[in-house]
């Protein structure tokens, strides 16, 4: 705010002196027409005072006589009237006037004699409305670049300041009070983001407590559920090892004791394994009309920037302009995620993503260049925690599972391919209508 008041000082003071150059180099401007003016009138003067002295004529007849021809000569300096006032008594000083739109000389016949005096008179109107008219125009668009000035600070900079903060507080403190909601067009649909994102991260929060909550209580559950059964287990084997039951029935029932055992781990491995899955659908469907262009446009805006960081060729191509009634939100992330894979496990050399409608449904295409995936892998590549033979290091073989459960749950499908013709590896998604 310091530095926006400072910068409008400093405009204040430029339009201050824009002003007082304007009026002064106005000034000059005059002053250099009034001297030439004076000119033009001195020898207007003189030729008038000679002609009535050679010729004897009345003053009007001369000036009218001799007006074309100053017109001619002079231009822009002659004067718009001439007018000889005769005048009454003998020789004497004569006071001009200080009118700047009239000069007054006096003209003397052959013999000194004052004779009379010569008015000439010009039309300064349209010089004092042009300066006028810059003044006014200066002040105005001073005034107009005030208001914007205020407008800005009000609208924009002061709202600015109280919403500043509010990202780091949300980042830090995640469960805080939502902002206040505001019909401000510049601000209006910032604020409903905000408050949406606080929502979803408090309701994050929530389900990572309630899963932590879940887990905590799954693990205890199956550390004691599962403690029983093992030393059961063990036990019975080390009977059966060291012969303790020699016997063909009894060990026929330490065969039996050692089988219900197994079958109670098994069946909390599978809980186990239900509850782990379930926890992986972490974020909520919420299906809605949307342009198959604007998820084009999504995915286009989010990434190319990424793409040309890598030097990677990346093209988004939409071949359909309808509506499309689905999550976008959930079909990004599902797409993000096979983008994700692709730079991964891409050798760089171009990703294509193609968003195209079919009569029985909507797909969406992911290619890329890079090694491909054994014909006899692809049926297992939507598996949790699969990796496949070309897997990196890092990762946790879980990505395309979650994309396999979200285009699930939109109520679509996912499968991979290999394009040999062209070396590329492609994920499609496809939603049935």
């Amino acid at each position: 705010m310091k530095r926006f008041i400072s910068f409008y000082l400093l405009f204040a003071a430029f339009f201050a002196v824009l002003l007082v150059s304007f009026n002064v180099v106005f000034g000059k401007v005059s002053e250099l027409k009034m001297s030439s003016r004076n000119v033009a009138v001195n020898r207007i003067n003189a030729e008038l005072s000679e002609a009535m002295r050679e010729s004897g004529s009345e003053p009007a007849e001369i000036i009218a006589e001799h007006k074309a021809d100053w017109s001619r000569r002079f231009g822009k300096d002659m004067p718009r009237q001439i007018v000889f006032i005769p005048a009454e008594g003998s020789t004497g000083s004569f006071l001009n006037t200080a009118d700047k739109n009239c000069a007054v000389c006096c003209v003397y016949d052959s013999s000194g004699r004052l004779t009379g005096i010569a008015e000439y008179t010009y039309d300064n109107s349209i010089h004092s409305w042009m300066r006028t008219a810059g003044n006014i125009f200066l002040v105005i668009c001073f005034l107009l670049v005030s208001a914007v000035f205020l407008y800005l600070c009000a609208a924009i900079l002061a709202p600015f300041r109280r919403l500043s903060d509010y990202p780091e507080r949300l980042a830090r403190l995640r469960d805080i009070q939502k902002l206040p909601e505001s019909r401000s067009r510049f601000f209006g649909k910032y604020i409903w983001g905000m408050n949406m994102l606080s929502d979803i991260l408090a309701a994050s929060s929530r389900r990572i407590h309630t899963l932590e909550g879940e887990r905590q209580k799954l693990v205890s559950t199956i550390a004691h559920g599962v403690k029983t059964p093992v030393a059961n287990i063990r036990l019975y084997t080390d009977a059966v090892r060291t012969g303790l039951y020699s016997d063909e029935g009894m060990t026929d029932d330490i065969a039996d004791k050692i089988d219900r055992n197994t079958v109670k781990i098994e069946k909390l491995a599978a809980e186990l394994m239900s509850a782990q899955y379930s926890s992986l659908d972490g974020f909520d469907i919420e299906k809605s009309p949307f342009a198959v262009k604007e998820l084009a446009d999504l995915i286009r805006s989010e990434f190319i920037d990424r793409m040309e960081l890598k030097r990677i060729p990346f093209t988004v191509e939409c071949r359909s302009e309808g509506m499309l009634v689905s999550d976008k939100y959930a079909l990004y992330r599902a797409v993000s995620q096979l983008l994700e894979n692709a730079v991964k496990y891409g050798d760089g050399g171009g990703i294509r993503v193609e968003l195209m409608r079919h009569d029985d449904g909507f797909s969406i295409s992911v290619r890329n260049r890079g090694e491909l995936l054994p014909e006899k892998e692809l049926p297992y590549v939507f598996r949790s925690y699969w990796r496949g033979s070309n897997a990196a290091p890092e990762g946790s073989g879980i990505g395309l599972y979650v994309v396999h459960e979200t285009v699930k749950a939109l109520g679509g499908t996912v499968y991979a391919r290999r394009i040999e013709e062209t070396s590329e590896m492609e994920f499609v998604i496809f939603l049935s209508m």
